[in-house]
C-alpha cells in the first residue's frame, strides 16, 4: 500500500513506525516529514496545509490512502481537496474540522446535541465582554479560549478580574489574529483530565464508531504538574482506576450524542476524534473536541492498538468502518517526552543528542540529523515509548532506559503516570479527589 503522512512530529512517526510494522507492506511518503521519518520513508517538501498542492501531488502520484497528522491541514481542506481527485484520506473535511478549528462553532454542537459542557458564552464585542467579566456568575478562574488555532496558546485561565480584562483585550485587538478576534468564555470545571479517542465513520447514511483506551496526558513542564503549560510531557494509557462502566458512561454521554450529532448536522467524518473529558463530580463533561490523534497520546496508543495499521485507516478513509472493539495488546503502554532546554517558551536547537541502545521504542519528534549526528530541532526532541504488563513497569522501564538518551539542557519528567498509579493503588476511583 502507498501510504502519504503529512505532518513531521513524534505522533506522525509513532503512526508511520506502526505503519510500517504492519502484515501489509506499506510504502510510505511524508510531507514535509523529518530527517526521522525520512529512514522510514521518503520525504517531500510540500506544504501540507495547502489543498492545491497537496491534492495536484495525491493526483500525480496517486497513494492507495493518505493520512492526516495535525489539525491545520484538515481546517485548511486538505482532505477535501484529496478526495475530490479520488484518493482515500484519513481525515475530516473542512467542515467537520471546523469542531477543532473553531471552540465556538464547537461549543454550539455540544449545547445542540446535548453533550455534558462547560456553562459558556461567545463574544466578539469589547463592551460585552468586559460586562460579562464584571457580572460572571461562576466563579474564578474564568476560561478565556481564542475561537481559532492559535497553536496550543489560545486559552488561559484568568485568576482574577484584572487578568480576566486583558486578557480579553489582548485576544479582541488581535494577539493571535482572527483566530482571537472571537472569544469563547468558559466556567472552570474541576476533576481529572482524561483523553479519550475515537475512530469515527460518518456520512448521511452510514454512522460507525469504534474506542481507543482513555489515556492520561501530562501537560505542565515540571513534575508534580507545575510550571507553564506545554504540548504535552508523556502519557499513558488505559488508566488504571477507570472501570468498564466509567467507559461505558462516556460512550454513552459523550460520544453516541457526538456521533448522532455529525449524522443529524450532515457533517462527513472519517478519521479520528479526540476527546479532551473533564470527571467532574458530577461526571464526565467535555472539555474540546479535536480532529486529529493527540500528541503524545498517539504515541501510547500505536503501542497497544493490535490492528493492522494501514488495513484499519482505510477502513475509515473509505467509509467501511465496522462498529466493534478494537483488538488491542494487554497491559499498559506509556511515552515519556525529552524536550530542549528553554522549552516552551524558546527551545535551543543544534544541541548534540548521545543516542545509546534502549530497549524502548525511541520515537523523533523534534530531531535533526547532520553528518551523522542527530540534534536538538525543536521543543519537543524525542519520546521513549513502551508497552509493560502494567502501569508501574511500564514507568520501570521507561526510568532504566533513561540514562541511554540525554544531551546538555534535556527536560524530562519522571513522574509520568505516577499520580494515577498511587490514586489505583489507594483503591480510589474516577469519582474520587484528584
Amino acid at each position: 500500500m502507498k501510504v502519504l503522512l503529512l505532518g513531521s512530529g513524534g505522533r506522525e512517526y509513532a503512526m508511520a513506525l506502526k505503519l510500517k510494522a504492519s502484515a501489509t507492506p506499506v510504502e510510505l511518503f511524508a510531507a514535509p516529514g523529518s530527517d526521522g521519518l525520512a529512514e522510514l520513508g521518503t520525504c517531500h517538501s510540500l506544504d501540507s496545509e495547502d489543498p492545491t498542492v497537496v491534492a495536484a501531488w495525491c493526483a500525480a502520484h496517486r497513494p492507495d490512502l493518505v493520512v492526516v497528522g495535525p489539525e491545520a491541514p484538515l481546517v485548511a481542506g486538505v482532505a477535501d481537496a484529496v478526495r475530490a481527485v479520488d484518493v482515500p484520506v484519513f481525515g475530516h473535511g473542512a467542515a467537520t474540522a471546523r469542531l477543532e478549528g473553531s471552540k465556538a462553532f464547537a461549543k454550539a454542537f455540544m449545547e445542540r446535541h446535548g453533550i455534558p459542557c462547560a456553562a459558556s458564552r461567545t463574544v466578539t464585542d469589547l463592551a460585552e465582554g468586559e460586562a460579562l467579566i464584571r457580572s460572571w456568575p461562576h466563579g474564578y478562574p474564568i476560561v478565556l479560549k481564542a475561537d481559532g488555532l492559535a497553536a496550543g496558546k489560545g486559552v488561559v485561565l484568568a485568576q482574577d478580574e484584572a487578568e480576566a480584562l486583558a486578557t480579553f483585550q489582548a485576544f479582541l485587538a488581535g494577539q493571535f489574529g482572527e483566530a482571537s478576534r472571537t472569544v469563547v468564555f468558559e466556567e472552570p470545571l474541576v476533576g481529572m483530565e482524561l483523553s479519550l479517542h475515537v475512530l469515527v465513520d460518518v456520512d448521511a447514511d452510514h454512522a460507525a464508531y469504534a474506542l481507543l483506551p482513555a489515556c492520561q496526558d501530562h501537560k505542565r513542564i515540571f513534575e508534580e504538574d507545575r510550571g507553564p503549560n506545554t504540548g504535552g510531557m508523556g502519557a499513558f494509557g488505559p488508566i488504571p482506576f477507570l472501570r468498564p462502566g466509567d467507559v461505558e458512561r462516556m460512550r454513552r454521554e459523550l460520544v453516541e450524542p457526538t456521533v448522532r450529532g455529525l449524522q443529524k448536522d450532515g457533517l462527513l467524518a472519517r478519521g479520528v476524534l479526540f476527546l479532551g473529558v473533564m470527571w467532574t463530580a458530577a461526571g464526565p463533561k467535555l472539555l474540546e473536541y479535536n480532529v486529529r490523534f493527540g500528541d503524545p497520546e498517539t504515541q501510547v496508543l500505536m503501542q497497544l492498538l493490535d490492528e493492522d495499521l494501514p488495513s484499519l485507516l482505510m477502513e475509515v478513509a473509505q467509509g467501511r468502518l465496522v462498529a466493534r472493539e478494537l483488538h488491542l495488546k494487554p497491559g499498559t503502554a506509556i511515552t515519556v517526552v525529552l524536550a530542549a532546554q528553554g522549552y516552551p517558551e524558546s527551545a535551543v536547537k543544534g544541541v548534540p543528542i548521545t543516542l545509546g541502545r534502549t530497549p524502548v521504542t525511541v520515537i523523533h519528534a523534534g530531531t535533526r540529523r547532520q553528518e551523522g549526528q542527530w540534534l536538538t530541532h525543536g521543543g519537543r526532541v524525542l519520546n521513549l515509548a513502551t508497552a509493560a504488563p502494567d502501569l508501574a513497569a511500564a514507568r520501570a522501564a521507561i526510568a532504566a532506559a533513561l540514562p541511554a538518551v540525554h544531551w546538555p539542557g534535556m527536560q524530562v519528567r519522571r513522574d509520568i503516570g505516577l499520580k494515577a498509579l498511587a490514586h489505583a493503588q489507594a483503591g480510589r476511583t474516577v469519582q474520587d479527589p484528584w
